[in-house]
């Protein structure tokens, strides 16, 4: 089996947490330590190192004498997320437009035109993780750190069921028109305004989320390395 050179833990890391979020191994694909430890020319002491951190993102669980699987939440998980999801940042995007400032909301356009660049180059995977750092920057915005520290998890986590369940041309698009009619209440200082808009936006992802995807076959760990490195 032909193997990457040695790579560093960090790679190794940034290499599999960005092909899970692009959805190249699908939900519940085990993550064999030995096999990645060929593929990566690694021991299996990085590739554990590596797992930890991928837990830490919620992108992997580690089962007990099993091992490692990527996670994506079930349908009544995501239902729960999106339910807290909905109470919280409203609030936080109603507090973003009191106080976001020039450089800030500078931050949030520029995040945009990278989702709205990447929806135009059809690279949808890429365009979700600017989706998130938009609702990311919009969040820290707001100046309460525990807002800030709940959603940061919980939009991750939104972030991984997009990934897999719903990434088209069509539900992107409109995602950007309602990025910039948020965008556009924060900058004029509108918090009423931007707290409703968040909402409905909010409703608008969890609507789209289509379960009915199915994955059912494991993918070559080799082949899918192979394309980052």
């Amino acid at each position: 089996m032909k193997t990457a050179p040695k790579m560093t833990e960090e790679k190794i890391y940034h290499v599999l947490r960005d092909a899970i979020v692009n959805a190249d191994f699908p939900p519940g694909q085990q993550l064999k330590e030995n096999v990645l430890a060929e593929a990566f020319g690694v021991s299996r002491t990085p590739i554990r190192t590596v797992f930890q951190r991928l837990k830490y993102d919620s992108l992997i669980e580690l089962k007990p004498k099993r091992g490692a699987f990527v996670y994506c939440p079930t349908p009544a998980e995501a239902e729960q997320i999106f339910s807290v999801r909905k109470m919280l940042e409203p609030q936080a995007t109603e507090l973003a437009a009191h106080y976001a400032t020039s450089a800030e909301i500078d931050r949030m356009y520029h995040f945009l035109e990278e989702e709205r660049r990447l929806m135009k180059d059809q690279l949808f995977h890429q365009s979700l993780v600017a989706t998130k750092n938009l609702h990311l920057s919009i969040i820290e915005a707001s100046r309460n750190s525990y807002l800030i520290e709940f959603l940061q998890k919980i939009i991750t986590l939104s972030h991984i069921i997009l990934s897999f369940y719903d990434v088209s041309e069509h539900k992107e698009a409109n995602a950007i028109c309602e990025h910039d009619e948020l965008l556009e209440a924060i900058k004029n200082h509108q918090p009423k305004a931007a707290k409703e808009l968040a909402f409905k936006h909010i409703e608008s992802i969890q609507n789209d989320i289509d379960f009915s995807k199915e994955f059912t076959d494991p993918v070559s760990i080799t082949q899918v390395i192979h394309r980052y490195v």
